[in-house]
């Protein structure tokens, strides 16, 4: 059978295959406490991951998971509402049950970690941006590519998830990126709504927005400064005040955002 290369993600463009009812992908070097963890999640009643086949030679085979994902252009149906408040149920799900899963030991990825990790933590995904949830008649069954899984607060799992979904960037910048005409206060409620988010974490969640931006900054830059062909080609293409921008934007109408959420 043909390998199918599977677009959508940046870190491993290109070097994803599907072949038959499995994927051949590069694997993380925690690619073995990964695997027991996502193992471990499955028998505890999420299925909405992968199940890991195997590791050699560096690569890495898990389960296909059947279903749509939107990648660019993006398709209409992302910005759909039931669409982002099955992203929120979705991870909902996922946090409750990796609640009662131990986390194995291993030096998780730090890119996207969260800062404030400390007490309850589960393995938090970090890097639900639309190319790694897949969907089926509409609802987000299944979240994929964990690579840069590591402990983390929930919260901090689901600000990440919210900055990419809703997204918490400036309309400039949305329209740029293809995510143009969407009502970013609306969309935040949505996600936390479906999350079920109480009343007493909102304000924090909101808090977390300018270091899920500084975090994504610092992971750009040293991607563009370890010379990698895919990010320096993203990064000349983009506005040049991009960050100082989505920083300025957040704090400019955090007082919306607020009122959205209802706080």
């Amino acid at each position: 059978m043909a390998d199918e290369v599977l677009g959508g993600g940046l870190a491993n463009l290109g070097q994803v295959v599907r072949r038959g009812d499995v994927v051949e992908r590069p694997a993380p070097p925690h690619a073995a406490a990964l695997h027991a963890y996502l193992r471990a999640l499955r028998d505890a009643g999420f299925d909405g991951v992968p199940e890991p086949k195997g590791l050699r030679g560096g690569r890495e085979t898990l389960s296909f998971v059947e279903g749509d994902v939107a990648v660019p252009p993006y398709p209409e149906w992302p910005r759909a509402d039931e669409s982002i408040a099955s992203v929120g149920r979705l991870l909902r799900r996922m946090h409750d049950v990796a609640a009662g899963v131990p986390i194995p030991d291993a030096r998780w990825p730090t890119e996207f970690a969260d800062p404030g990790a400390d007490g309850d933590v589960v393995l938090c995904h970090n890097d639900v941006c639309l190319e790694n949830v897949v969907f089926r008649d509409g609802e987000a069954v299944a979240l994929i590519d964990f690579d840069f899984a590591a402990p983390g607060r929930p919260l901090w799992d689901l600000a990440f998830s919210a900055w990419y979904w809703v997204p918490m960037v400036p309309g400039e910048i949305r329209r740029v990126e293809g995510l143009d005409g969407l009502d970013v206060g609306r969309r935040l409620r949505l996600m936390v709504d479906a999350y079920g988010l109480d009343d007493a974490g909102r304000g924090a969640f909101l808090d977390l927005f300018p270091e899920v931006t500084e975090t994504c900054r610092r992971f750009i830059a040293k991607r563009v400064a370890a010379g990698d062909p895919v990010f320096t080609e993203i990064d000349a293409q983009r506005d040049p005040q991009r960050w100082e921008k989505i920083h300025a934007w957040l704090a400019e109408h955090r007082g919306e955002f607020l009122a959205a959420l209802g706080v």
